[in-house]
């Protein structure tokens, strides 16, 4: 049996979906976001396609994602499809001016890569890798292009089961070279890589297995969740497709449903009311100038905590790079860029300029205690 990274993550995420998809074979509309993603994928195969001389002009480039996107428009909404377009030619844009000149000391070996693995005795592993580079000597660096603006934190990325399908196919390909696997975010030109261990890397090869094995089985059981909801055959799934017919059981479940609901909604209530009190709270504090308060039989506490919410790459990168430093933190990940905040290699002058980079968010603590007892304090973030 062949299988793919997509067809692995859709019957992970729900058996009924992959049989629907791939076994009944209905078609599921690809979104917006897919379509412009393909054509900025297009676009950067047109300037990468190591089979060229020489790199191509911008003007190429973006004449490569006019005519993927005039081919994908009519499945775009009407009313979206301009402002897809300009996006579409901006991001090119920027990424050109950076990247238009050859890299030193990097070259593109393939783009757009096939390959079909063995996984097991019988079953084969199969997918496309956008790029492939070379670094240097024995060095390969597997490319994956991502079109969204929401990046994931390093720790996610080290666990991609997609980025971990491309090292198991790139080292079989590639058995000379270490290889590097990496999510680049186009929008935001940071390159994210992953950190995988030998470890993860068979246990991913297991779960691959062991989904073939179910599939094989026919093992197509519904795993209803939040994504039923924007799935793209609910339609015909077995849970939704016929009306439901309840059995004469001795269960009220019609009662059981009502207390749920009813529950569920207090419970969001007590959360709004909660979350009411405590902003007046600090409201409270914030114009008394002070961090405690006494009243109605407790005392509150507040500590202030400020955490870095994101770096600002282009300021770090400025800095670092002139240094030779960017490599260590090419992620723009907080854990990389406070490890080299903690060391001796740059000045207090430096550190300063890459603290200014961040952007920070100040989160409020609140300890309650009830006056008279023995301290028991119940701590709420916001």
């Amino acid at each position: 049996m062949q299988i793919s990274f997509s067809r692995f993550s859709t019957y992970r995420r729900c058996p009924q979906q992959y049989k629907l998809q791939y076994v009944d074979r209905i078609p599921v509309p690809a979104g917006p976001e897919l379509h412009f993603g393909a054509a900025v994928h297009d676009a950067l195969n047109r300037m990468y396609d190591p089979r060229q001389l020489q790199r191509p002009q911008l003007e190429e480039v973006i004449e490569a994602f006019i005519a993927s996107w005039q081919g994908r428009q009519e499945e775009v909404p009407e009313e979206k499809r301009q402002l897809y377009f300009e996006r579409g030619v901006d991001l090119l844009r920027r990424h050109y001016e950076r990247h238009g000149a050859e890299e030193e000391g990097a070259r593109t070996a393939a783009t757009e890569l096939s390959f079909s693995i063995r996984l097991g005795d019988s079953d084969r592993l199969t997918g496309r890798i956008d790029r492939v580079d070379v670094l240097g000597e024995k060095q390969l660096e597997v490319i994956d292009y991502k079109t969204g603006a929401r990046m994931p934190t390093q720790s996610i990325v080290d666990r991609d089961v997609q980025l971990a399908i491309y090292r198991l196919a790139a080292t079989e390909l590639y058995p000379a070279f270490d290889v590097t696997t990496t999510l680049y975010y186009v929008l935001h030109d940071v390159r994210m890589s992953a950190v995988q261990s030998d470890e993860m890397l068979s246990e991913t090869q297991y779960d691959i297995l062991e989904a073939i094995a179910r599939v094989q089985l026919g093992d197509f059981d519904p795993n209803p969740d939040s994504h039923c909801d924007w799935c793209g055959v609910k339609a015909h799934c077995e849970l939704f497709r016929k009306p439901l017919e309840t059995p004469d059981l001795e269960i009220d479940v019609d009662d059981a449903l009502r207390r749920y609901a009813e529950a569920s909604e207090a419970e969001a209530e007590a959360k709004r009311y909660k979350a009411e009190a405590q902003a007046q709270i600090n409201a409270y504090l914030d114009q008394a100038k002070t961090e405690r308060v006494e009243g109605g039989g407790y005392e509150a506490i507040r500590r202030r905590y400020r955490q870095v919410v994101s770096w600002d790459a282009e300021r770090v990168r400025e800095t670092l790079e002139p240094l030779g430093m960017w490599g260590r933190v090419t992620q723009v990940d907080s854990a990389a860029v406070k490890g080299l905040l903690a060391t001796s290699d740059l000045t207090r002058e430096q550190k300063a300029e890459i603290e200014a980079a961040a952007e920070y968010r100040e989160s409020k603590r609140i300890r309650l205690k009830r006056l008279g007892l023995p301290e028991d304090p119940e701590e709420t973030a916001e």
